[in-house]
């Protein structure tokens, strides 16, 4: 049994007194001989309670709010010039370099310290992850300072797969006119792109080998001189081959470059290609136990037209559980083979004719950068950097189009994109224009056949569950490191061999995120049983344009957290105190001192004559004898 508080007690114990009271008085104007009128014991009957709340508001006065202030907090970088002719109380946090009225460990206990700020305005740098979660609480103002010159963010691919592409993007501050310049491990530029009017880029590369990859983003101003350099470390996922099925009409030369791609990509290739008098090459199943084992079905359109519409079907309800279509629609198809591809949202039509198409120029063609995506050729076929050179061939596409909201492009080209895809269910659905990419690789331009088809394959491919999460790759030295979706029993191994235990916060839920802060700076790894990933962790130290970065962009987030109205935020973030109690208990004692007047005056007694008067009851009883 709960105790009850002292507020809640003291009013039951008035609650009581001013019930006793009342039935005091009713019985004593029932017994009085003086006969006193009514509106005597209402009055009287009224004054108790009055009496009894005046003394609990006078015990315990109520919550009042108290004046809001702002609060001006010093963080990293903040200088004295910053702080002249600024309103408000100055508290410096442990980044801070200047002096203040005081200094505090973190925000929230300066919050504790200052009660009734309602708004902060930061100076420097920007808060810390420390501080963040309390300055949710208030007003956050900020004016965020020139970044130094180079590169202020970094927005590195959470996931990369052996073989697969990867783009990096980035702002850099202060290089007008500049360029950054990606670089793989072994130091050979691989793209390079310009910067844009607010210092934006993104740059693309090949991830080659599966493990740790260490590429640097290197930033060059106007005339090509370097501004500064920054790693830009990547795990690459060594992933388990697919389980493609391709069912080709008949052959041809796009069906062959496609399952000798396939082949040499690793993947696990089961083939139904029809060669003509109820002949056939290969016998890949197509039964429901088989498309629920399969990633990926890859159909020409004849082939497609060929299963018919209950193997159109079969095929279709294995995509809503999770399987992968792509549907080379390099042929005329019916409107029958269309339906369950089809949607309002994903309208297809066309189909007639064919059209040129052609690959976007490459940005960076030098033999540096053509080296590191093609390689360095074999003895039976050298590198050609001529051949390298020479702009790709023009390809042709059949004439489809498909609009709608859920229309996804493919790899885009010069006016049409190669296709489109779709979500059904837990699978997806795409459809592929191109009818001959297959002169890439006869044209000595492998890698450009992989950069179409790579990308296709991957986006469709039934998604397999992942034991370990995903970390993001903005790890530092001292600040904490969220890892959602923590499996029970993984673990974290620091570059010195040291074995760590997140332990899941409940307050997460089911997101089951942990908490870890890293000591080391270097490579990590997250290990569950057999399965291993994984992290980099900068030091506190590094990058500092990034870092710098990194608050500013997180301190402005703040700013922009506000509830639907300014007086909701206020009243949410004001704290209260007890208001004085004087005042209270003047009105409690100016009640009873007129209680006490009116229980011994004459007022309201019907018998007041003679010297009976003063004597009360037994005067009456006497004159009644």
């Amino acid at each position: 049994m709960s105790l009850m508080d002292p507020g809640s007690l003291v009013a039951l114990l008035l609650a009581l007194a001013v019930a006793v009271a009342a039935l005091r008085l009713w019985r004593a104007h029932r017994a009085d001989p003086r006969r006193p009128r009514a509106w005597r014991l209402a009055l009287l009957l009224v004054l108790q309670p009055l009496l009894a709340g005046g003394l609990y508001l006078a015990l315990f006065p109520p919550q009042r709010p108290l004046d809001p202030a702002t609060l001006v907090v010093l963080t990293e970088g903040a200088t004295s010039a910053d702080a002249v002719g600024v309103e408000g109380r100055l508290v410096a946090l442990p980044e801070a370099s200047i002096a203040a009225d005081a200094r505090v460990p973190d925000l929230a206990t300066a919050l504790r310290q200052h009660p009734g700020t309602t708004r902060i305005r930061v100076l420097g740098a920007g808060l810390v992850a420390r501080d963040r979660e309390a300055a949710r609480t208030v007003l956050v103002a900020f004016e965020p300072p020139p970044l130094p010159a180079g590169l202020v963010r970094l927005s590195l691919p959470a996931g990369v797969h052996r073989g697969a592409g990867f783009a990096i993007a980035g702002q850099v501050a202060g290089v007008d006119g500049g360029s950054v310049a990606l670089h793989d491990p072994a130091g050979r530029r691989v793209d390079a792109a310009g910067l844009g009017d607010d210092g934006r880029f993104t740059v693309h590369g090949v991830a080659l080998a599966a493990g740790a990859a260490r590429f640097e983003l290197r930033v060059l101003d106007a005339e090509g001189a370097a501004v500064g350099q920054v790693a830009a470390p990547l795990w690459i996922e060594a992933s388990a081959p697919p389980r493609v099925l391709l069912l080709a009409g008949a052959p041809g030369p796009e069906t062959r470059a496609l399952r000798r791609w396939l082949v040499d990509a690793g993947a696990k290739v089961q083939a139904r290609i029809a060669l003509g008098g109820g002949l056939q090459l290969g016998a890949a199943p197509l039964d429901e136990a088989a498309l629920a084992e399969a990633d990926l079905v890859i159909a020409d359109a004849r082939a497609w037209a060929g299963l018919g519409e209950a193997g159109r079907a079969r095929v279709l309800a294995a995509v809503r559980e999770g399987l992968g279509l792509l549907l080379r629609a390099d042929t005329p198809l019916p409107e029958t083979t269309l339906r369950g591809l089809r949607r309002p949202s994903f309208a297809i039509a066309g189909g007639r004719g064919s059209a040129p198409w052609s690959l976007p120029p490459a940005r960076v063609d030098d033999e540096q950068a053509l080296r590191a995506r093609m390689g360095s050729g074999s003895e039976d076929a050298p590198f050609d950097l001529e051949q390298a050179q020479a702009p790709p061939p023009r390809l042709s596409r059949r004439g489809w189009r498909v609009d709608g909201a859920e229309a996804i492009a493919f790899a885009p080209g010069g006016d049409v994109p190669a296709g489109w895809w779709r979500g059904e269910g837990r699978g997806r659905i795409g459809l592929w224009t191109l009818l001959d990419s297959y002169v890439l690789p006869l044209h000595g331009r492998a890698d450009l056949f992989d950069d179409l088809w790579g990308p296709a394959l991957a986006t469709l491919a039934r998604a397999r569950p992942d034991v370990l999460p995903v970390i993001d790759a903005d790890a530092r030295v001292g600040e904490r490191l969220r890892l959602c979706g923590w499996p029970e029993g993984a673990v974290v191994e620091a570059p010195d061999g040291a074995v760590m235990r997140p332990v899941v916060d409940p307050a997460s839920g089911a997101r089951d995120c942990a908490g870890f802060w890293p000591r080391l700076a270097g490579w990590h790894r997250l290990r569950l049983g057999d399965a291993g990933r994984g992290f980099h962790v900068a030091a506190a130290d590094a990058d500092e344009g990034l870092r710098l970065g990194a608050l500013r962009e997180a301190t402005v987030a703040l700013t922009a957290i506000a509830p639907a109205t300014d007086d909701e935020r206020t009243a949410a973030a004001v704290p209260r105190a007890p208001g004085p109690a004087w005042p209270w208990f003047l009105a409690w004692l100016a009640l009873a001192a007129l209680a006490w007047w009116l229980e011994r005056s004459r007022l309201g007694l019907g018998a007041t004559g003679g010297a009976g008067a003063d004597t009360g009851a037994p005067v009456a009883a006497a004159s009644e004898g």
